[in-house]
């Protein structure tokens, strides 16, 4: 008969998942997606960005990433704003927000840096 035991330290996971958040909240940067477009060519459609969910969602999982894999946040970042060519995670075309969602989740930075 086999013995589940659960986590004999919950306070632990606790502790994580609140030192996560407070990563995510930090890697939140005011970057206005509405910025106005300065130039004299034809205005093109407007593409359907991430909503804040989303964005909370992939801040989540680039400090998690980043934890686990023990790099930096903004290394992590970089390389899914260069992956996905947007300077910015914000502005991550609604399109791209499970491609982006996998892309971390498979992400093995030994692999990419090495």
């Amino acid at each position: 008969m086999t013995k589940f035991t659960t986590n004999k330290r919950p306070e632990a996971d606790t502790a994580s998942r609140e030192h996560m958040v407070k990563v995510a909240e930090t890697l939140k940067v005011s970057c206005s997606t509405d910025m106005p477009q300065f130039s004299d060519k034809t205005v093109s459609p407007q593409v359907e960005r991430i909503n804040e969910r989303e964005l909370t969602s992939i801040y989540a999982l680039l400090a998690y990433v980043a934890y686990n894999q023990n790099v930096r946040q903004e290394t992590v970042q970089m390389i899914v704003e260069a992956e996905f060519g947007v300077d910015h995670v914000a502005k991550l075309r609604r399109n791209d927000y499970m491609r982006a969602i996998e892309f971390l989740v498979d992400m093995k930075m030994d692999e990419i840096i090495n």
